[in-house]
């Protein structure tokens, strides 16, 4: 009884000494400088330019009669022939050690993503704080990331956690879908080894609206506007408050209307050589804006509309294609799902080098208008007496 009892506490000890360790990696929060935006350039000379945005807390003015707090930060910037020495820098530039644990996003020059990030992505792996929920974003050559990283907006102070902000708004009427590091890494890593990351700049305000293409590591194009909202369709097979402008004849004038749309999509391919890809976009329209409040959405106005709107979205899908194939980059993983389905046929399209280009893809699209957003209806019903 006693030996049992001498093991039972032996094991308390035991669990209670490894319950209250130390992590030898555990950090006062003032032993660290925590970072919440990274910056990745390359400047003319091909040194790679490494920014980062750190949070700094000082005191600010009286308001409500009391003194608060207010929340600013410090840009901060090395350049390096290595992403790695240019960190190393950084670090020497500040009291304490980088801190990457809440790092919200990675902005990467447009200079540098052309030559290829294959580098700065291997730089990352290695990092073992760095989330892989860190969003990515390039940024156009008219602005330096370093700049980019600097500008505030009036809405949020921190434009690390503006980027943030801008894709975990639900609902947001973007044409812009967000990229987050793990997902370029699967993505890169697929098939057709090719990704896409949103696209920014800066003149008056912080604009996100594009998407870059990359294959095997480097931007090999891009797709601008609806074509970023009809990439998102033809890769997540949905498409969501998309919003598009028609134009129909009505009463000797042209009539222009609004309509917001959530579309989806289905893939099914025939074995052929080129393949013979089916797509079937399907989803339904909202009007939300007539020309004049004049006009009344009629059967006839609403039938014309329908059929204009799917005209529409089915020329945006047969030209997004056609771009990328001019480019040989296939970036929504319809080469995967190929290879996943049947691997020996995959195997004989040659993919990467022809099979895409060769595709041959027919589309069909069928939108419902499910709501005109009309409240003087023509018919009128009588309610109680």
């Amino acid at each position: 009884m006693g030996t049992c009892k001498k093991t039972v506490f032996c094991v308390l000890l035991i669990s209670l000494i490894c319950l209250t360790g130390c992590n030898t990696d555990s950090k006062e929060i003032d032993e660290r400088t925590i970072i919440v935006g990274m910056g990745i350039d390359k400047n003319e000379e091909g040194q790679f330019i490494v920014s980062i945005q750190v949070p700094v807390i000082v005191s600010g003015g009286q308001q409500g009669g009391e003194e608060g707090l207010v929340s600013e930060f410090e840009t901060l910037s090395s350049t390096h022939n290595t992403v790695w020495e240019a960190i190393a820098n950084l670090e020497a530039q500040t009291p304490t050690i980088l801190f990457f644990g809440q790092l919200k996003s990675i902005m990467i020059g447009e200079r540098l993503a052309k030559e290829g990030i294959e580098q700065v992505m291997d730089v990352l792996d290695r990092r073992a704080p760095l989330s892989n929920d860190v969003l990515l974003l390039v940024v156009r050559e008219k602005g330096e990331v370093k700049e980019f990283l600097k500008n505030e907006t009036q809405l949020v102070n921190l434009p690390a956690l503006y980027i943030d902000r801008f894709f975990t708004a639900e609902q947001k009427l973007s044409r812009t879908d967000d990229v987050k590091l793990f997902e370029y890494r699967r993505d890169r890593n697929m098939i057709s080894n090719a990704a896409t990351i949103p696209l920014a700049f800066y003149d008056i305000n912080t604009v996100i609206e594009d998407m870059a293409v990359f294959k095997n590591g480097k931007m090999e194009g891009e797709l601008i506007g609806k074509e970023a909202g009809i990439s998102g369709l033809l890769k997540e097979r949905k498409m969501e408050n998309i919003n598009y402008t028609v134009t129909i004849e009505g009463d000797g004038r042209s009539l222009e209307a609004s309509i917001r749309t959530n579309m989806d999509l289905s893939y099914s391919f025939t074995e052929t050589n080129p393949v013979k890809i089916h797509l079937e976009a399907t989803g339904k329209g909202e009007l939300v804006h007539l020309e004049t409040h004049k006009d009344r959405a009629s059967e006839e106005t609403i039938d014309e509309l329908h059929k204009k709107l799917e005209e529409n979205i089915k020329k945006d899908i047969e030209n997004t294609i056609t771009k990328m194939k001019g480019i040989n980059v296939e970036p929504w993983l319809i080469g995967h799902r190929i290879w996943s389905k049947n691997y020996a046929y995959f195997e004989t399209l040659n993919w990467n080098e022809t099979g895409w280009k060769d595709a041959q893809i027919d589309v069909n699209v069928n939108v419902e208008m499910e709501q005109t957003g009309q409240r003087i209806l023509p018919e009128k019903i009588k309610l109680g007496r």
